[in-house]
């Protein structure tokens, strides 16, 4: 039982998904309409896809394949490019059926990706005790520095 609770509480291993990027997560989400079962699945996204600056959110292929998605690599400008590429995404084919939606976002591994991405939004959701972290962003103009 002590095993257990040491490997479920948050700090013993850190957040799936840093507080600094569902900062970022959630005005995209608010940006793009998403509902919170949406949001969820773009988180999961992040955490299954784990990309480095450029492709944090798996978008676009290989790096330097000439996708619009890859124009940034700076982990900041990339970061929301990134997530604005995945959110339209989820908002154009996510129906509520992530086995669905795997073979949009990733035809060639789509049962393997759903049961990872299914496996993230429960950890997720434990995690954050069911509740979307942070308060809920009003729509904003997303302005690079």
């Amino acid at each position: 039982m002590i095993l257990a609770l040491a490997c479920t509480f948050p700090c013993a291993q850190g957040a799936l998904v840093p507080s600094h990027e569902w900062v970022k997560i959630r005005q995209v989400a608010v940006n793009y309409d998403l509902s919170d079962d949406a949001t969820w699945l773009l988180a999961a996204i992040r955490r299954h896809e784990n990309g480095r600056p450029g492709l944090e959110f798996g978008i676009g292929g290989p790096m330097n394949s000439g996708h619009k998605a890859h124009r940034y690599q700076d982990g900041y400008k990339s970061f929301y490019i990134q997530a604005m590429w995945a959110a339209g995404t989820v908002r154009n084919h996510y129906r509520g059926d992530i086995s669905a939606f795997a073979r949009r976002y990733n035809p060639s591994h789509s049962e393997q990706w759903a049961s990872g991405v299914r496996s993230l939004i429960r950890r997720l959701k434990a995690e954050n005790g069911g509740r979307l972290p942070g308060v809920r962003p009003a729509k904003r103009k997303i302005e690079f520095p």
